[in-house]
């Protein structure tokens, strides 16, 4: 046999993660984060916020950034640091924690202010300086896989945050790119399990932003949970079809009610 065809091909480096292995989270309790895609109005996020409170939430997340694919767009960017600081407020006077999520290590002494939480979206997944910048922030900190990701790949950005000195870490898994065109992105169950093989990292599913349509939020929450999930993302909005943003994948008050009560009942079960 021709030697090349016998060999087995390192295409990267060995996976390496010590302290995600070993890590211990400081907080081991369901997780539930609810809120809109967008930070529309101070009266849109106080209505939100005292909704998804009595309603169990443990954290509250809105955008106050939006990362445009197409740099032309006026309809994204920052909004006014007032509604940062309105969405921080709201979320504080329901006694939420807030997730904002950094794009830029350059943000993280403002929005250190007005946030409880950081978040690292799917897109800085791998970016290295912004990992050990916001490690050493002393906030918790949720990271989002990239849809093209590997489970190794995801767990390596983890491995930066802890070893920048991050003590609150949570793995948000939220699609793979796929050749389907029945969802947006496409959930992966299977990686949950599989990272809970390895880590004691708490796993939260969003399936919100995992499939792009409201009818799947529910029934793939469940799936999420089912699969051992720590914690669920989902994005309300009172008026969802009229939401700024993702409007296609945000549910109304009362799918949340009903989504609250199945997921409840899921995890008494298990």
């Amino acid at each position: 046999m021709n030697e090349h065809f016998a060999m087995k091909r390192n295409w990267g480096p060995t996976p390496k993660f010590e302290r995600v292995e070993k890590f211990e989270n400081l907080n081991n309790d369901f997780t539930f984060i609810a809120g809109p895609c967008s930070v529309e109005s101070e009266e849109q996020i106080n209505i939100i916020a005292e909704f998804v409170k009595m309603n169990g939430a443990t954290h509250l997340r809105g955008g106050v950034f939006r990362a445009g694919t197409y740099p032309n767009d006026n309809t994204f960017g920052w909004v006014p640091e007032g509604l940062i600081r309105a969405y921080h407020l709201a979320a504080k006077n329901n006694g939420l924690k807030n997730i904002i999520e950094v794009l830029d290590y350059r943000d993280i002494n403002l929005l250190s202010k007005y946030a409880s939480c950081f978040q690292v979206g799917c897109r800085q997944m791998q970016n290295y300086t912004l990992l050990k910048e916001v490690g050493r922030s002393g906030k918790p900190i949720f990271l989002k896989r990239n849809p093209g990701s590997t489970l190794d790949e995801w767990l390596g950005a983890a491995e930066y945050l802890i070893q920048a000195g991050c003590q609150e870490l949570y793995l948000i898994e939220r699609g793979s790119v796929s050749h389907v065109n029945h969802v947006r992105w496409d959930l992966s169950l299977s990686i949950i399990p599989a990272a809970k093989a390895i880590t004691k990292i708490p796993i939260v599913v969003d399936a919100s932003h995992g499939t792009g349509r409201r009818d799947l939020v529910l029934p793939m929450t469940l799936a999420g949970v089912s699969a051992g999930a720590n914690g669920m993302l989902v994005e309300c909005h009172p008026e969802p079809r009229k939401s700024l943003s993702d409007a296609d994948q945000a549910i109304g008050f009362s799918d949340l009610i009903v989504l609250v009560e199945k997921v409840n009942k899921l995890r008494s079960v298990l």
